[in-house]
């Protein structure tokens, strides 16, 4: 009985590599590319997620603090996922969006770059706001999801000067 269920399993693995495969044969990039930079954010002095397929399906994303020291991870995406999430990219209406008035009117928010591009088109944008407003944060969402999905958060959540005076007070 244990043989037939390591047959089983071996079968079913063999056949998600076969569905992969060939997923990536019939996957046509068509230059696609959406990513978004975030200025002075509280998770850090830049945040950023780029989605592109230019050397295969992938999502990348990376902080930078204050003094430029850059966290990265970017792993590749299946063909279904990419095109999944480029999906709702196009849902938002990318082609016909443009730069967005500042909600709150305060100079310190967050400032969001967006360079969103196909074979046919590009779009560079921003929007400066706290929280995004519809439809931006139909963009700034799912590549949020998609690139933390199973991933550990980059870096420590708490800044130098905070874990000193953690110290300080042992």
């Amino acid at each position: 009985m244990k043989i037939a269920v390591f047959v089983v399993l071996a079968g079913c693995g063999g056949g998600a590599r076969e569905q992969a495969q060939r997923e990536a044969v019939n996957f046509d990039c068509k230059q696609r590319m959406a990513s978004y930079i975030t200025a002075h954010h509280m998770s850090g002095d830049e945040i950023g997620v780029q989605l592109d397929c230019a050397q295969g399906p992938r999502i990348t994303r990376w902080k930078t603090d204050k003094s430029g020291h850059r966290l990265e991870d970017g792993h590749p995406i299946s063909p279904m996922e990419f095109d999944d999430l480029w999906t709702q990219i196009e849902g938002t209406g990318w082609r016909n969006m443009g730069d967005c008035a500042n909600g709150s009117g305060d100079k310190r928010d967050p400032i969001y770059q967006f360079d969103i591009r196909d074979e046919s088109d590009r779009k560079q944008f921003t929007c400066q706001s706290r929280e995004m407003p519809y439809p931006y944060n139909d963009l700034v969402d799912p590549l949020d999801l998609a690139s933390q999905q199973g991933r550990k958060q980059l870096g420590d959540d708490e800044p130098a000067d905070a874990k000193a005076l953690d110290q300080k007070h042992k």
